[in-house]
């Protein structure tokens, strides 16, 4: 949805394409075929299959999502909203809603979601609450909420503070970097490394060779020796995108806290990477023409990857005093 593009329409939509469900219920029933054998044994008198009691819950919910997860879309305009939804396989169930029923819009962000999202809360007259899907380009927030409210003629709603709003002095991404964590997890790491080779001591103490010298403690001491050199590498990145240029700020390999400036004459391209097959989010990655590559230190579902992308784009490419307001 592009707000701006189309002032006289906005169109917001929540569901999961077909595609998508028939990967989410092949994945729940691929799950349910890996637990079958366990689950015959089990029922021929065997040994309860105790992996079942989590795995074939994740299965059934996996499954049900897919079969249940209904898909909502709303469309407002100067008189009012209509709103669709759709169940798989089922029929469109559509409900006008006048904008002479609507008391106000505000902006509502949505809790315990991540990526962070924003949707629309319409108290309606009869003191009803309606939430919209969820605002789909997170950098027009605050842009998408005045449209809808000029569309409706309701008094404008209040801003909500979006680190991501185009309308910022400075884009903010990832947290400030600080050395204690890597400090904390240094110190901890050789504690947790010791712990978990004292089995294999007391083996080699009392003649257990085989077991005394197996591949766990090796690979152990390999992952605790990378924990402990790239530590600081585990706090993230701190980017602050202005006008003109991208200021990242990292704690480096020796614990020092570094920052670099980039400009558009650095960069090569910058690109959505592939979305996670896990929970469909996606970074961002500024490659510079040196080859060094830097990934955004938050996540994004794909539209809010897209539309940070183009922001980032977009202040790389205005001049560098042209979000400063002028008297």
């Amino acid at each position: 949805m592009d707000a701006a593009a189309n002032p006289d329409e906005v169109r917001l939509r929540k569901g999961s394409s077909l595609r998508e469900r028939f990967i989410q219920a092949g994945s729940g029933a691929v799950v349910l075929l890996i637990i079958v054998p366990g689950l015959l044994t089990w029922a021929s008198g065997g040994r309860p299959f105790v992996p079942a009691l989590w795995v074939l819950p994740l299965g059934l919910f996996l499954i049900g999502m897919a079969a249940l997860e209904r898909n909502v879309a709303w469309i407002i305009t100067q008189d009012g909203i209509l709103i669709g939804v759709q169940r798989p396989l089922g029929r469109v169930h559509k409900r006008m809603i006048s904008n002479r029923d609507i008391a106000d819009v505000r902006i509502r962000k949505n809790k315990f979601s991540y990526p962070a999202s924003f949707s629309l809360e319409c108290r309606l007259a009869s003191g009803d609450i309606l939430i919209s899907p969820p605002l789909p380009d997170i950098t027009r927030v605050n842009e998408t909420a005045a449209i809808v409210t000029g569309l409706l003629g309701l008094p404008d709603a209040a801003p909500v503070d979006n680190p991501l709003d185009a309308g910022n002095a400075e884009i903010i991404l990832g947290s400030p970097v600080s050395p204690g964590f890597a400090r904390l997890i240094r110190m901890a790491v050789p504690v947790v490394a010791g712990l978990c080779a004292l089995p294999f001591l007391i083996a080699f103490w009392i003649g257990e060779w085989e077991m005394a010298l197996g591949l766990l403690l090796p690979l152990g001491f390999l992952a605790a020796f990378a924990l402990y050199r790239y530590a600081h590498r585990i706090t993230g990145a701190f980017w602050t995108i202005g006008h003109g240029d991208i200021r990242i700020e990292r704690i480096a390999l020796s614990g020092r806290p570094s920052a670099e400036t980039i400009t558009a004459a650095d960069v090569a391209a910058i690109e959505v990477d592939e979305p996670d097959s896990k929970d469909r989010t996606c970074t961002i990655s500024i490659r510079l023409h040196t080859g060094q590559t830097f990934r955004s230190p938050t996540k994004h579902d794909e539209n809010g990857a897209r539309a940070v992308r183009a922001e980032i784009i977009r202040r790389l490419n205005a001049a560098p005093d042209a979000g400063t307001p002028t008297g």
